[in-house]
């Protein structure tokens, strides 16, 4: 789930014109299905025909992670420095304790590599020692952020291989205060 925490009424048409400079503009790639980390892109009806839907400001930065942490690094062919090294961890440690602290250090790298992140306010990675049942694949990562344009923002796997629904978004304004866990 990617959300935008909480507005406080800051949406004059040059606050508006920052962020989509600060944080950029894409393709709109909403998820097939819940129970799946395809994306498809998003036609939208112009009036004189079809085009794609285009997808600004922290919407776009949220999608951005969101694809990010869903993407193994070095698979995309046209930038070999996208993506998640979360797995090397996973595959790496015997221990769960060590791999679900790596995988929380490769969640921090990833955000930290995104110029429009300005810090990260709580990171959490469900421990497989609280997951459903024993052998279970399911990690969840919970990550709560502050863009350069000072809105803050989530972004939740929802425990990806779970099929749980993880694509809501909101918008909002940076939180005064946060600690990391």
């Amino acid at each position: 789930m990617t959300q935008q925490i909480s507005d406080q009424g800051q949406s004059s048409p040059d606050v508006e014109v920052r962020r989509r400079r600060l944080l950029g503009v894409g393709v709109r790639a909403d998820l097939i299905s819940t129970g799946d980390l395809a994306r498809d892109l998003v036609l939208a009806d112009t009036g004189s025909g079809v085009d794609l839907a285009p997808i600004v400001g922290i919407d776009n930065l949220c999608q951005c992670l969101a694809i990010g942490l869903t993407t193994l690094r070095g698979t995309d062919v046209f930038n070999q420095r996208f993506g998640f090294l979360g797995l090397t961890p996973l595959t790496g440690q015997t221990s769960p304790i060590l791999a679900r602290e790596g995988v929380r250090s490769a969640v921090a790298e990833f955000l930290a590599s995104d110029p429009r992140v300005r810090r990260i306010v709580d990171l959490q990675v469900d421990s497989p020692m609280n997951a459903p049942s024993a052998g279970t694949r399911i990690l969840e990562i919970n990550v709560r952020f502050e863009a350069v344009s000072g809105d803050a923002a989530s972004v939740a796997t929802g425990g990806m291989a779970s099929g749980a629904d993880w694509g809501a978004i909101a918008t909002g304004s940076a939180p005064a205060g946060g600690a990391s866990s």
